[in-house]
């Protein structure tokens, strides 16, 4: 998986975790929630937080920006490499060069 991907994916669970995290703190703080006032306001905030939780677990995921190359054999990348050098040596000490 390309790069950007995985911080797209990192950046997207930890969202998600932060949200659930928030749920389960509101929970929490409602089950040792003494007046009914407050009780009331924990139980607003706790369906707004939960809200939040089920809209972003529904968004899909985003779809990469650039096409996934496909995937090589390690024969495949050494070649690959071995362009690669090639192309740099020849830009680097080619017979262009002065």
């Amino acid at each position: 998986m390309p790069r950007g991907d995985m911080r797209r994916v990192r950046d997207a669970n930890l969202r998600l975790g932060a949200a659930v995290a928030e749920v389960e703190g509101l929970y929490s703080a409602l089950l040792r929630a003494g007046t009914s006032e407050r009780r009331r306001r924990l139980q607003a905030d706790l369906a707004r937080a939960a809200g939040r939780l089920a809209t972003l677990a529904a968004t899909p995921p985003e779809r990469p920006s650039l096409p996934v190359a496909p995937r090589r054999s390690r024969w495949g990348r050494r070649r690959a490499l071995a362009e690669r050098g090639a192309t740099w040596i020849a830009a680097r000490f080619g017979q262009n060069q002065r």
